[in-house]
């Protein structure tokens, strides 16, 4: 009898020990302010909050500004940040811009020698992917059925399909500037499980149809043109993006597109969007007042700190013999120009 009481106690112990363990596991943290995903969006003001990082991801580079606590490792704050990561893609592979820093393949761009080794086309290509993370992560967690699963409804519930259809903006440009930069690239959604996986590669024709099924898809979700708080996305931007997407069609599928360009770019005349008579009003601190910008990347001297943006645009341009004061800076880094060649075909004297 002893036996059996001994091997029974075992037991007994054993299984209270294993259900604990089980248990233990699938508490939340104890620690008021640690947040995951489990209880973060509980509150219906988290997912405008999370909604600001997704718009942050595309003129800051990290947890704080101008740098450190970076959101992606091993790679220089200033010149891995979105806009400025972009513009040199653009700006410096053509005639219109040069850059006098011999940072690293920086000259490689104007040279038109890059690869996939180099630094810089390596920067832009984790921040797209980066961007298309968190907007992943967003429009999953922001499903009708998880906002019902935590009460939340009425106008927080409006609020948040709103906040919803703008990440999927966000997601669209990301993948839209992988096609136009990249081709070919990895493809994943919020469909695609949260773990460690090779993702699979879109052609280049699979990922346009993609982008426009998706901008066509949020187009009525959105909050209409010129109706949006500033800085957020809305029907215009969507119309914006699919002329954009139309125009190069042909570069892209091999089937040019020119009157769906044409039909999207009247949407956004039809909205109220007209040309700026004065160019270098959409240079100026109080650019938010002008009829031009569409989708303007919200960037200031306190809230949004950074060396890319419109800080690297400015003050990368300013050297020599120019007076920072003038262009309203405290200083110049004597890095961006233009060629001779492109300054000639503007001279009339």
């Amino acid at each position: 009898m002893k036996r059996i009481f001994k091997i029974t106690f075992i037991i007994t112990a054993i299984t209270l020990f294993l259900a604990s363990c089980v248990k233990d596991l699938d508490k939340l943290p104890i620690d008021p302010n640690t947040f995951t995903s489990a209880n973060v969006y509980n509150n219906p003001a988290a997912y405008k909050q999370v909604l600001a990082k997704l718009y942050a991801g595309l003129s800051v580079s990290g947890q704080q500004g101008p740098s450190g606590n970076p959101d992606i490792s091993g790679i220089d704050e200033g010149f891995s940040e979105y806009i400025r990561a972009y513009w040199y893609h653009q700006e410096l592979t053509t005639d219109e811009a040069v850059i006098g820093w011999n940072d690293q393949t920086i000259y490689n761009f104007h040279r038109q020698m890059w690869d996939s080794r180099d630094v810089f086309i390596a920067a832009m290509y984790y921040r797209i992917f980066y961007q298309i993370s968190l907007c992943n992560e967003f429009i999953r967690e922001s499903t009708d059925a998880k906002l019902d699963e935590r009460g939340i409804t009425g106008t927080d519930k409006t609020n948040v399909q709103y906040y919803r259809a703008e990440a999927r903006f966000l997601r669209a440009l990301s993948y839209y500037h992988a096609l136009d930069l990249f081709a070919n690239v990895p493809f994943v959604t919020e469909n695609d499980n949260v773990e460690k996986f090779f993702p699979t590669q879109i052609k280049r024709p699979q990922l346009f149809v993609y982008v426009e099924n998706e901008l066509k898809a949020i187009e009525p979700l959105m909050i209409g043109a010129k109706a949006n708080e500033y800085g957020r996305a809305d029907k215009g931007c969507v119309w914006t993006l699919l002329a954009k997407l139309y125009l190069n069609a042909e570069v892209y599928t091999g089937q040019e597109r020119n009157t769906d360009c044409i039909t999207y770019c009247k949407n956004v005349i039809d909205a109220g969007y007209t040309l700026e008579p004065e160019y270098k009003n959409l240079f100026l601190a109080d650019n938010y007042n002008n009829n031009e910008i569409i989708f303007p990347v919200s960037l200031d001297g306190v809230r949004t700190q950074t060396y890319g943006g419109t800080t690297f645009i400015v003050h990368a341009a300013i050297g020599g013999s120019m007076v920072p004061a003038d262009y309203g800076v405290g200083g110049g880094w004597g890095g961006t120009r233009t060629t001779k060649a492109f300054v000639k075909k503007f001279r009339f004297f």
